[in-house]
């Protein structure tokens, strides 16, 4: 459990606390990319604003906000860097993986609700059935945040003597293991173009035993936790494109501090007052406001959907899914157009550009990103059943 010296915040409280982050992480922005993962007190500073904690039930020692604070926390701290954005995005899962447990199992997992959880939902590994749980093996990339997390959650194959174990007909079980952190090795692999500081790096195990109480299956899953934000149990899978529109934010406003001192090539006149940067700031700044409008809308429709007491309707979901694939695509292009806008400048690593221009590339590389995730929306918009995924249920 949480200490008792943690503190219960208010939506306006939580966010202005992230808010006093935003001068010491960018500061440390180029510290944060040479250790290619959180240092220490940059995590610290991340988990005392309670980032991590923001979807644990209050009983737990947790804030419990709701879920469009939540993105614009992480939106807040991506203007300064998208590394520890990205860390808080999936540290967060905590509040929510938490609940897919029973009441027991998660006080033995989750001893203190305000620490991070590394969760890789890709089924890289093998849970093979033995008594009282399973032997898991594997390896899993794109573990981000395991270098400062508490718990390891990691996919597997559910797996007995026969061959995988069914969940249907045509899907293998995925059953999820959970372990302490120290459980497992971490294997140095993430060197990347972008979010280079979010210590994505590769998990490994070898012929560990889980207790059947230390695991879920993941589809369909059952969470064990009431209360509005846990009626949908992969609403966390929509908080990526909060780090993408932080990126733009930041870039944009890069951008504007820039033009009030840079030149345009060959005389004296400041950018800002060339007419290609007040058109080209103009069109950033409908392109960010729309897709966030449009992201927030359909977190919000979802939001009040679970505070009525239902699951969220398809239709809500494929809007949030659209919504959130929409967001990321328009935060690269207007961090494309800012790195352009500002000329000679943004090719510079110590500035604040380049590392922007990186980190919205490879954030738009995530799975969930791609033309599978939108045609998971278009089949609703459709009218055809969708096909089971962690995005539609």
């Amino acid at each position: 459990m949480q200490p008792a010296t943690r503190p219960t915040l208010t939506a306006a409280e939580y966010l202005e606390g992230v808010r006093s982050l935003l001068g010491p992480i960018l500061a440390a922005a180029s510290e944060i990319e040479e250790a290619r993962r959180l240092p220490s007190h940059i995590e610290r500073m991340v988990r005392d604003a309670g980032m991590f904690a923001v979807g644990v039930p209050k009983d737990w020692g947790g804030l419990e906000l709701d879920p469009v604070t939540q993105l614009e926390g992480i939106e807040l701290l991506a203007t300064a860097d998208a590394s520890p954005a990205w860390a808080a995005m999936i540290g967060c899962d905590t509040g929510y993986v938490l609940g897919f447990f029973e009441n027991a199992a998660a006080r033995e997992l989750f001893t203190d609700t305000w620490r991070s959880t590394a969760f890789v939902g890709s089924p890289s590994g093998i849970a093979s059935v033995v008594d009282g749980g399973y032997k898991v093996s594997g390896r899993w990339t794109f573990a981000s945040g395991c270098t400062h997390s508490a718990v390891f959650l990691l996919a597997c194959v559910a797996t007995t003597e026969q061959g995988p174990r069914m969940a249907t007909e045509r899907m293998p079980e995925v059953r999820v293991v959970a372990l302490p952190a120290e459980q497992a090795q971490i294997l140095d692999t993430w060197t990347t173009t972008g979010v280079r500081g979010s210590g994505s790096h590769d998990i490994a195990v070898d012929s560990l035993f889980v207790p059947e109480s230390h695991s879920f299956r993941l589809f369909p899953s059952e969470m064990h936790i009431d209360g509005p934000l846990y009626r949908y149990p992969f609403l966390f899978t929509f908080k990526l494109a909060a780090v993408a529109l932080g990126i733009a934010r930041g870039a944009i406003d890069d951008v504007i501090a820039l033009s009030a001192t840079k030149t345009a090539y060959g005389s004296r006149t400041l950018i800002r007052d060339k007419d290609w940067l007040q058109v080209g700031i103009t069109r950033a700044e409908i392109a960010y406001g729309q897709a966030r409008a449009f992201y927030h809308e359909a977190m919000r429709e979802i939001w009040q959907e679970m505070s009525a007491g239902n699951a969220p309707s398809k239709l809500a979901q494929a809007k949030l899914n659209a919504a959130q694939v929409g967001a990321v695509e328009r935060s690269i292009e207007v961090v494309d157009a800012m790195y352009k806008a500002g000329g000679s400048n943004a090719l510079y690593s110590k500035g604040t550009l380049d590392r922007r221009l990186r980190d919205v590339h490879t954030a738009g590389q995530h799975t969930v990103l791609q033309d599978h995730a939108l045609q998971e929306s278009g089949r609703v918009y459709l009218g055809i059943h969708p096909e089971s995924s962690m995005m539609i249920r």
